[in-house]
């Protein structure tokens, strides 16, 4: 009977302390339900219209002009190297020299050969006119004629290959020193002083740069705003404060097989040598009339999974707005769908922000 009193008594403890804890759980909930959520204090701009230059950024290339090889006409040993990498030349300046003691032999072979010719072929053709005298006189025989006739014709053709020999013994001797074909500067040498060179062998380029092409690579869709003589502006980081202007050159006529792009070559005068062949530059095509587009400032616009959004308010509540953003235009953002000029977009601690939180706008950015 006691030990059941006492169980009782447990009881009735336990219920009352059970009574008191849902009493003040129910008053803190009605507590939060009268002082409210704390509103989150955040500052707010407009989807406004901003003027969007009809401009296409694209990236390119730099490369010479005209971008000549350098090789030597026959094989032959290096004796002099004369120029270096980044060596300005001009047309007609000497580039490298080979070894030309066996060539110069060969030419005073072929002169000594032109002259033996020479002699034998005047001797022949005295001796053709004595026997065309003699036969109209009777005392030499037709058939004699004709033979000192053939005799100074094939001394002739002998004399005239010897000639032909002695000139490309002149050119090779000539050549031995290899001169550049345009003015340019020096790049890619392959070249020492005793090397050994093989006949065709490229051993160095000279890229024509006074003037450089910018090569580019153009979408079929944008390629009627395009056309020969068309002024493009090109810039580069190296020099971040100058601008170039190019015209269009040259317009392939011909997709890439592998991009399906084309490829457009625009014209730049560099007389100061500032752009240098393979340097990566930034180029802008002009499409036409700058044109109205909705924007918001950079930082109002999210992303999350691939989806980007912005936040705006509806009733004192921050809402979630799915949105497509398009071109940057300085520190603001192109809208392309999702919003309308005039809302109101929220701009900070949207990193704290979730859709449906009370929110307090300050002043506007």
């Amino acid at each position: 009977m006691k030990r059941h009193k006492t169980r009782m008594m447990m009881l009735g403890i336990f219920a009352v302390v059970l009574a008191i804890m849902g009493w003040r759980m129910a008053g803190a909930e009605d507590d939060g339900a009268a002082g409210g959520q704390q509103p989150l204090a955040v500052s707010a701009d407009t989807v406004a219209l901003t003027m969007k230059p009809a401009t296409m950024p694209l990236s390119g290339t730099v490369e010479g002009l005209t971008s000549s090889i350098i090789s030597s006409r026959f094989s032959g040993q290096v004796t002099q190297v004369l120029v270096e990498d980044g060596r300005a030349v001009r047309a007609g300046q000497a580039l490298f020299v080979l070894d030309m003691v066996e060539l110069r032999n060969a030419l005073r072979v072929a002169q000594n050969s032109v002259n033996q010719m020479a002699a034998k072929y005047a001797n022949d053709r005295e001796d053709y006119k004595r026997c065309k005298v003699l036969y109209e006189k009777g005392a030499y025989s037709r058939q004699q004629l004709d033979s000192a006739r053939t005799k100074m014709l094939a001394s002739q053709a002998d004399y005239d290959s010897a000639q032909a020999n002695c000139s490309s013994a002149e050119k090779q001797v000539a050549e031995a020193t290899v001169v550049s074909p345009v003015n340019g500067v020096i790049a890619n040498k392959n070249l020492t002083n005793g090397q050994n060179v093989v006949a065709g062998n490229q051993v160095m380029t000279v890229e024509q740069i006074d003037a450089v092409h910018v090569v580019i690579q153009v979408e079929q869709r944008d390629m009627a705003h395009l056309k020969m003589g068309d002024t493009v502006a090109v810039t580069v980081d190296t020099y971040p404060d100058k601008t170039f202007s190019g015209v269009v050159d040259v317009i392939s006529p011909v997709a890439g097989k592998e991009n399906r792009m084309f490829q457009v070559k625009i014209r730049v005068d560099n007389p100061d040598l500032l752009l240098k062949p393979g340097m990566f530059v930034q180029v802008q095509l002009d499409l036409g009339e700058p044109q109205p587009v909705l924007t918001v400032p950079q930082k109002a616009v999210l992303g999350e999974k691939g989806v980007q959004y912005v936040f705006t308010v509806e009733d004192g509540k921050a809402k979630k707005v799915r949105v497509k953003a398009g071109d940057i235009l300085g520190d603001r953002i192109e809208i392309t769908d999702g919003a309308a000029e005039g809302m109101i977009i929220l701009t900070d601690n949207l990193d704290k922000l979730k859709d449906g939180n009370i929110v307090q706008i300050g002043a506007e950015e």
